[in-house]
């Protein structure tokens, strides 16, 4: 399938079609996928939306503008591979606008799986807990993972670089911590790499600015007595000051609304991300039941979108429909339907964007399709490796389609006359020969 968005050439939009020119991305054909209805709706004439891709114009024509965006949900969110491959993608498509890695949280110390694209090394002894036990024994932050050091030394080491494509350098780290009751602070390894710290009570973290980038973080913290007010690690934060797309994932195996509203630091960490666009991407676990109540989903639903919107006010919002699944890991699973009338509600009362990636697979039963199409894992629930970039790619491919609807419009109203548009191929037509960039995907089916 070819994908392609008016794209910008120039530094700054010109009443001419030459400076128009189209990307295209390729993807792989499967007839059950439903290709044509691969666009976040909602968001043509949204101003949230009109806001965020205004960024992104900027961003390309001036190279000047970084754009922060918080990707949140549960286990397809905490294994990083489709989230990975966006980040991937919107960090890729043009020079010069990689950003920084972002938020996370190492998940090692939690003896969980972890995203490959990060390389996690530890000492020490730690305690965790996640907010989707019933009653954390810690207070949770943003991840919704918190480790607790229980010895008297403990070292964390994070090489940001380790398989990815990417380079991602930073000259700042964020540690997300309690650093108004902990007696111990982290200490970043080398010392005279470190030039200015500085302390953010409210949103509970430790800033170092670094003397110049590095790939790799050695985090060491002492503590003379680990049974008072010990170290607690709540996520870190990977900087820089590059403009670009800095693509923050926060997820939780097995989270539910009501798992991040007992985040007591959600709201004041989330702020302190700054972000331009939220995806929200849970309903999976929430589905996984004979008894399912879609007034209740929606209730637990509004509230977490109230601390979001408290924390986030300017931010552009995606509302996310879950996946087809299993229900038990053998059963048809009719509750992903009423998921997504829920999110359509939300999404039209309140005005926010929409990808309806159940539609998108196929709807109901395309579980098994994918399955047998070597896309899917045993479970029906979560993808394999090959499925989960495909569903990467699909998502980014929506962004393009809902951006160039956008510079249609732009190029449309403000700069091109109606006679020299029809449609996308035909700029690209007048223009003459177009720029091509393919995004490779032959490593969906290695």
């Amino acid at each position: 399938m070819r994908n392609s968005f008016l794209f910008y050439i120039a530094l700054a939009f010109q009443p001419l079609v030459a400076q128009v020119a189209p990307l295209p991305l390729d993807l792989p054909q499967y007839n059950f996928i439903q290709y044509q209805a691969n666009q976040f709706e909602g968001a043509r004439n949204n101003p949230g939306y009109e806001e965020l891709f205004a960024k992104f114009d900027t961003l390309i024509r001036s190279g000047k503008n970084r754009i922060n965006i918080v990707h949140i949900g549960g286990s397809h969110i905490q294994a990083d591979i489709y989230t990975h491959r966006i980040r991937q993608d919107l960090q890729s498509f043009y020079p010069g606008i990689l950003g920084s890695r972002g938020f996370f949280f190492p998940y090692k110390l939690a003896k969980t799986n972890t995203p490959s694209n990060l390389k996690i090394s530890f000492t020490g002894e730690w305690l965790t807990s996640k907010n989707t036990e019933s009653q954390p024994a810690f207070t949770m932050g943003l991840s919704g993972i918190t480790a607790v050091l229980v010895s008297k030394t403990g070292e964390l080491n994070v090489v940001s670089q380790f398989d990815s494509i990417q380079n991602y350098d930073f000259n700042r780290i964020r540690i997300y911590c309690n650093v108004t009751d902990s007696i111990a602070y982290p200490r970043i390894v080398p010392q005279e790499l470190v030039e200015e710290v500085s302390i953010n009570a409210y949103g509970k973290y430790i800033q170092y600015a670094l003397s110049k980038h590095t790939d790799t973080l050695r985090m060491v913290v002492n503590q003379p007595d680990s049974t008072r007010s010990p170290f607690q690690l709540y996520g870190i934060s990977l900087e820089n000051d590059d403009p670009g797309v800095v693509y923050n994932t926060i997820g939780v195996n097995g989270a539910r609304f009501t798992s991040y509203l007992k985040c007591d630091l959600f709201r004041p960490q989330l702020s302190s991300l700054h972000p331009d666009w939220v995806i929200i991407s849970i309903g999976t676990n929430e589905g996984n039941t004979r008894s399912f109540d879609p007034k209740a989903y929606q209730d637990e639903y509004l509230m977490f979108l109230d601390s979001v919107r408290r924390a986030a006010p300017s931010a552009a919002i995606l509302l996310t429909v879950p996946n087809d699944s299993y229900l038990f890991k053998r059963y048809t699973n009719t509750n992903t339907a009423k998921i997504r009338e829920v999110i359509f509600n939300i999404a039209h009362k309140y005005g926010y964007g929409v990808w309806d990636f159940y539609n998108i697979m196929g709807g109901l039963n395309s579980a098994a399709v994918w399955y047998k199409s070597g896309l899917m894992g045993r479970d029906h629930i979560h993808f394999n490796k090959p499925g989960y970039l495909l569903k990467g790619d699909l998502f980014f491919s929506a962004f393009l389609t809902s951006w160039d609807n956008h510079l249609l419009q732009q190029a449309t109203s403000k700069y091109l006359p109606a006679t020299c548009l029809s449609g996308r191929q035909g700029a690209a037509a007048q223009a003459g020969p177009a720029s091509s960039i393919q995004y490779p995907v032959s490593s969906l089916h290695d």
